[in-house]
């Protein structure tokens, strides 16, 4: 949450250009630009591969502004070959003049009524200010539709809301007292059970000093979207928000947080047996993190297990996005892959194919690469 805004006054490119450090010599492509004519800012990406290889970016498409708040729509690009090219853009989510965001996509594959997967997109709406919100003015609420087809078309919209949250405000008017809302963003996760898992944040109550009125939390689904249940945290840890989940190689649960307070300067983790009762959040101290979003993604490589995660490593700036993996659930970190040293913030990953990692950042607009997993992981 208050994501602070990029300096988005690099030249923008829709071509292909080079990273810096060490991954230099693979290339980026700009899926979203910084601005164009008729959207005034893109931000907040998200990334999802299905069962046939399409890979699915999103992002946010802000109108007026690059203002978290406002008239925000929730675009998307497709890609049939491994990310080499991609389609025209389309509008998946509009919400008036008001605020769609926090795209969260994740793919059914265990439903048997849709043998070849069904596309979840979880997001969030507003119709305030987050700054509004956490006064007790305006209402933030959760949302999914789902695709079969890809991402070309899809269903209505499913208000999951009082299934996912305790929210103050009318009409659901929870004694619990939530008030700011949010999911992700970037993919969620299902479970080798078939769980479906989106990890976000709330906040509760009034207002506190260094945003500690932020809790992290999650919510899941075991019967296909549809029911939902919210994953009980014991205890929360004041002052978490914008979460990202995993499964760890064992079948625990991972949530790794961002600490909005910025006293920890790295990453809070959560784990659970199986993604419904997490214990109390812990810092990593190698995941350094500036107060920013993250992306955490499990994946197997030649027959092993490995812990993915990507975000600005380092304590003062939004630069530096990195790329770790981790072959210990995490315990550790001792691969990693600089993308580039520059001005950088958000990102999704998503396992392209066998060998390849693909991940989706914010620098002087959204940008994709796709990386061989062997830059990463080295002897």
């Amino acid at each position: 949450m208050n994501k602070f805004l990029l300096n988005f006054g690099f030249a923008v490119s829709a071509f292909f250009g080079m990273a810096t450090a060490n991954a230099q010599a693979i290339p980026s492509l700009t899926l979203f630009p910084a601005s164009d004519a008729t959207y005034a800012c893109y931000r907040i990406p998200a990334m999802v591969t299905l069962k046939d290889g399409t890979l699915l970016a999103f992002a946010e498409a802000r109108k007026t502004s690059c203002s978290d708040y406002g008239d925000v729509d929730i675009v998307m690009r497709a890609s049939k070959d491994h990310g080499v090219t991609w389609s025209a853009q389309s509008i998946v989510v509009n919400y008036g003049t008001m605020q769609a965001d926090n795209a969260v996509p994740v793919v059914d594959l265990t439903d048997p009524n849709y043998p070849n997967g069904r596309l979840f997109l979880f997001y969030n709406t507003g119709n305030a200010s987050e700054t509004s919100v956490r006064e007790g003015n305006g209402l933030r609420e959760q949302w999914f539709q789902t695709s079969t087809d890809d991402g070309v078309t899809w269903s209505a919209a499913t208000n999951i809301t009082s299934q996912t949250a305790k929210m103050a405000s009318a009409p659901y008017n929870n004694p619990n007292g939530w008030r700011a809302l949010a999911m992700g963003p970037g993919h969620g996760l299902q479970t080798s059970s078939g769980r479906i898992f989106v990890a976000g944040n709330y906040s509760v109550g009034a207002p506190q000093s260094n945003y500690t009125d932020y809790s992290a939390y999650g919510f899941y689904s075991d019967d296909h979207g549809v029911s939902f249940t919210i994953a009980n945290m014991v205890p929360p840890y004041p002052g978490t928000n914008e979460s990202t989940a995993a499964e760890l190689s064992d079948g625990r649960v991972m949530i790794n947080s961002r600490d909005q307070t910025g006293v920890s300067k790295a990453r809070i983790v959560f784990t659970s047996p199986d993604g419904s009762a997490f214990g109390q959040g812990v810092v990593d101290p190698t995941l350094i993190d500036p107060v920013c979003e993250g992306s955490l993604l499990n994946i197997v490589w030649n027959g092993k297990p490995y812990l993915f995660f990507s975000n600005p490593a380092s304590t003062t700036a939004r630069q530096n996005l990195t790329m770790r993996a981790s072959d210990d659930n995490g315990q550790t970190w001792k691969y990693s892959l600089k993308i580039t040293g520059n001005a950088s913030a958000y990102s999704d990953l998503s396992q392209i194919d066998a060998n390849t990692m693909g991940i989706l950042y914010e620098q002087s607009g959204i940008r994709f690469m796709a990386v061989p997993i062997s830059r990463v992981v080295t002897n």
